[in-house]
């Protein structure tokens, strides 16, 4: 049969209309791309047994690790400046050093000094601070092959392994940082152990002042002898507990770090996406990576672990929670790497200022590394493919259809708004059922919405569809996901996302996807879309894994932490089964699959309704930071007879947050929360920030307390003349600010000038031995210890 159609103004041939698939296809495609997640988890869950003692000694032996972190979290918190920290875990630790230094091998020397520093510097920490600290006190290794040159006669190449034993007060801190410190002292004790001389020097941190914002690494990086001879370095650190550690920071210089990386280790995950994401500041941490980077000036990697955030910054971080399999892991690795730089013959050359490469592991099995220039041939083909594929669609078109190029290329930009408008509508279904669930107290369980109905619902409505159907519409989804994949691409490469390696991976699935003609042309886009389909859900089960504790934290946020969650993991889910478009397109009757999925998501969204269960649980509880406080308000006419106010202040760290403790502390409910007026009058809206985080943390809430806090701080200002010696400005009125302070051993100081005044230099006479800091933040936030 030979007919033709009026469709829109246009003469369509229809001789060589197929007919559509199946409905269990659609059903299968749809198993498929949920079994990817399986797939993801089940990578995600394997970690390798943990060896013990009769293991050979140059390896890595969890059951050494994970009694230095037993023994070091016995102790309990482990507060900068307090007893626990300062004494009876540096106790510990030395005599860990000293069983590293028992088994080295003839081959190798182990060096162990106890010492510390005072200073001050500048971060650029959320807000901004000037951080001063003294006598803040570390315990550092070194391993040397015997028979090595000098170290005066060597150039810096040695490697550092870096880690933090100090803890926040109130948690044990076995995965922040006592895990961290297990592998770096077991590690090293391998290095020392192997039965033949380093290549290189290694020097093991276990810095005793991270929580106090990075004060420690700064003091060994700017202080230590041993730090002239650094040349790379590994960080390890912990967002969540056990699990597998992601490499989520590398450089800022030497991409062959991550060559080595990408070449070495048996367990690889790392991504680029990870790294932009951490720097974008969506997670609220920072590391001694930057430190090193800024201070030290050397390259490095950054590690960290992230399952079951949960436990992060809490008392539930125990070592009970941190699998001996996770240390083993992450020992492999960590030893992997350490064994391949300290035989890179790159340790001895200077530092190659180079782009850091695109980079990402697939599934946990090998890493694929390209360097920028390659990345950017790379880009180019995928778009080129995207294209040769799409003008081969318009030529068959043309041929089988007697559809003129524009045409077709009216019917591929249908679909393209189509595709468009039915992820804003799945994005905008998530967000809905996210809102209404926060609005009744109940939590997301049904917030993933699939939006794959969304999307048959509306492209079976007309337009592309009613002029392309059967093969051809899917050919033409398929050119659709090829052009936005493409877009997506183009723009990541302009602004220098290296994490475009995803719609990289997309774009190169529709432009092979094309490549097949007759019938193994069914075949070869679902073959296509596998890789990108399968590294899509890897990504998302991190990502989700991530953020969702994280929304514990986020702060004051403009829109619900539930809406936020919801958007992520519909954006997710959508991408991953976005390859399945040409397929439901051609579907011979999706409409009992969508019901199917509109029936099953409004029972889930009915279930949690009705449920309301409560939104915290003994293992992923509530984060509530209390500060009792005496605000005291010297007038300036009567600078003796301050007026004090005493409260309890709760910063808003969650959606919840203070309402969720109404039915267990009275006089909650009358909480009130921080006013425009206080902001606008004193400078951080007159509450306690111990950090300078106003702008993540918006909002508190004050409660009257019956007191002032058992902790008294002391303050006695002067406010006087500038000094003889400073230079005359006739533009400028110098004055001298001098407070003086005494309380607990750390105290912050926030500066706020009047209009049109700023603060030029600081000095501190009794912390960071004098050290000034030039001031290039108007508002310096002094921290000291």
């Amino acid at each position: 049969m030979n007919t033709a159609k009026n469709m829109e103004g246009e003469k369509v041939k229809e001789n060589v209309v197929e007919s559509g698939v199946g409905t269990r296809w659609v059903a299968l495609a749809a198993l498929c791309s949920a079994a990817t997640l399986l797939v993801a988890g089940a990578f995600d869950a394997a970690l390798p047994a943990p060896l013990d003692r009769s293991a050979p000694p140059d390896r890595f032996i969890a059951q050494n690790a994970y009694e230095h972190l037993v023994n070091l979290t016995s102790i309990g918190p482990r507060v900068a400046g307090s007893y626990e920290n300062e004494v009876a875990a540096v106790k510990v630790l030395l005599e860990a050093a000293r069983g590293v230094q028992a088994a080295a091998s003839p081959h190798n020397h182990v060096e162990i000094d106890v010492f510390s520093a005072s200073g001050a510097f500048a971060l650029t920490f959320i807000d901004g601070m000037t951080n001063m600290y003294r006598d803040v006190q570390s315990v550092a290794i070194r391993v040397r092959g015997a028979g090595g040159r000098a170290p005066g006669a060597r150039k810096p190449d040695a490697l550092l392994l870096n880690c933090h034993y100090d803890t926040v007060p109130d948690s044990p801190g076995a995965s922040d940082d006592g895990a961290g410190c297990a592998v770096v002292l077991e590690t090293l004790r391998a290095l020392a152990a192997a039965p033949r001389p380093l290549r290189h020097d290694v020097v093991a941190l276990l810095n005793g002042a991270e929580e106090n914002i990075l004060q420690a690494s700064h003091a060994f990086v700017t202080t230590h002898r041993w730090a002239k001879s650094l040349r790379v370095f590994i960080n390890i650190e912990a967002c969540g507990a056990g699990g597998r550690e992601v490499l989520f920071q590398a450089g800022p210089h030497d991409p062959w770090l991550l060559e080595v990386y990408a070449g070495q280790v048996p367990h690889p995950f790392a991504s680029s996406l990870a790294q932009e994401l951490f720097e974008s500041g969506l997670i609220p941490a920072d590391t001694d990576f930057r430190i090193f980077r800024d201070f030290g000036n050397i390259s490095g990697v950054d590690l960290a672990w992230s399952s079951n955030g949960y436990v992060y910054h809490t008392r539930l971080d125990t070592a009970a929670r941190v699998p001996p399999a996770a240390l083993q892991r992450t020992g492999d690795n960590v030893l992997a790497l350490a064994h391949g730089l300290l035989s890179s013959e790159r340790l001895e050359q200077a530092a190659e200022h180079a782009r850091l490469p695109v980079f990402f592991d697939v599934l946990g099995v090998l890493v694929l590394l390209v360097r920028a220039p390659l990345a950017a041939l790379a880009a180019l083909g995928a778009l080129a493919l995207v294209a040769a594929s799409v003008l081969a669609d318009a030529r068959d078109a043309r041929k089988h259809l007697y559809l003129p190029a524009a045409q077709w290329a009216r019917v591929v930009a249908r679909a393209l708004l189509s595709l468009a408008l039915a992820q804003g509508a799945g994005l905008a279904a998530s967000a809905a059922v996210a809102l209404s669930l926060h609005a009744a107290g109940a939590p997301v369980c049904a917030s993933w919405w699939d939006a794959r109905r969304t999307w048959a619902r509306a492209v079976r409505r007309g337009g592309a569809a009613a002029l392309a159907r059967g093969a051809w519409a899917a050919r033409a989804w398929r050119s659709a996901l090829g052009v936005g994949a493409a877009g997506a691409l183009g723009a990541g490469a302009l602004l220098g996302l290296r994490s475009a390696f995803l719609p990289a991976l997309w774009a190169l699935a529709a432009g092979a996807g094309g490549l097949g003609a007759g019938r193994g042309a069914a075949a070869c886009w679902p073959a296509a879309a596998a890789l990108p389909a399968a590294q899509t859900a890897y990504l998302a089960l991190g990502c989700v894994n991530m953020f969702a504790p994280v929304m514990g934290r986020a702060g004051t946020t403009l829109v619900p932490p539930d809406v936020i969650m919801a958007l992520i993991v519909a954006s997710l889910t959508l991408t991953v089964f976005s390859w399945m478009l040409p397929i439901v397109i051609t579907a011979k009757n999706p409409r009992p699959l969508m019901y199917a999925g509109w029936a099953a998501t409004l029972a889930a969204w009915a279930a949690c309704a009705a449920a309301r269960a409560p939104p915290y649980s003994a293992a992923r509880p509530q984060r509530v930071m209390l500060f009792h406080t005496r605000r005291s308000v010297h007038a300036p006419h009567n600078p003796g007879d301050p007026a004090h106010h005493d409260f309890y202040w709760l910063p808003e760290l969650d959606a919840n947050t203070p309402h969720s403790l109404d039915p267990y502390v009275a006089g909650m409910r009358e909480a009130a929360a921080t006013s425009a007026a206080e902001c606008a009058r004193w400078v951080y809206c007159g509450a306690p920030y111990y950090l300078p985080v106003s702008s993540l943390v918006a909002r508190g809430h004050a409660l009257p307390a019956p007191g002032p806090p058992p902790v008294r701080l002391h303050l006695a200002a002067r406010l006087l003349p500038a000094p003889p010696s400073a230079p005359p400005d006739a533009r400028l009125e110098r004055r001298e600010l001098i407070l003086d302070i005494s309380g607990p051993n750390h105290i912050v100081v926030i500066l706020a000038p009047a209009a049109g005044g700023e603060v030029t230099r600081c000095r501190a006479e009794g912390a960071g031995a004098g050290v000034p800091t030039d001031g290039a933040i108007v508002r310096p936030h002094l921290k000291q210890q």
